[in-house]
């Protein structure tokens, strides 16, 4: 009960604080709708997870993870101006192995996050398919794999 009670917590934080930042300035009136607005979207979020039968699980990795977020995101950007700039050189399609205890669906969500990266599959539990921009695995993928990322420019898996 304590989880779900969290879980909707944290839903309606995020949903009201996008809305806020949104708005701009927000009046009282704002806020109230946003806040009711955001306490239904949490509702529904909470449901549509349990219909999903998704899973909060495997953390491992996730605090090294999101360290590296950061200068992941900046060296995406850097390899992504420079493939602007002058082509794509080594971009291809890899499966990233993930660490046992790390879950598929957040390590997807740092992993993608970076701006040379997208995550095209999640076949299973243990591992995300990646289209980048660079050969090599970038700080995010690194953190959350087991091994070095197999990579394949042919496009075949």
């Amino acid at each position: 009960m304590l989880a779900r009670t969290a879980e909707i917590v944290v839903w309606g934080a995020v949903l009201l604080g996008l809305t806020v930042v949104s708005i701009g300035s927000v009046s009282p009136v704002e806020l109230v709708v946003a806040g009711a607005a955001a306490l239904g979207g949490a509702f529904a979020a909470q449901r549509m997870r349990l219909a999903a039968g998704v899973r909060v699980a495997g953390g491992r990795g996730a605090v090294r993870a999101l360290v590296a977020l950061a200068p992941a995101v900046l060296r995406g950007l850097a390899v992504l101006a420079a493939a602007v700039a002058a082509g794509p050189a080594g971009a291809g399609v890899r499966r990233v192995r993930l660490r046992p205890g790390a879950g598929a669906g957040w390590a997807g969500v740092l992993i993608a996050a970076s701006p040379d990266t997208c995550v095209i599959d999640v076949p299973d539990d243990d591992e995300v398919i990646v289209h980048a921009l660079r050969p090599a695995g970038g700080p995010v993928e690194e953190a959350v794999s087991r091994e070095a990322a197999v990579s394949r420019t042919d496009g075949a898996r």
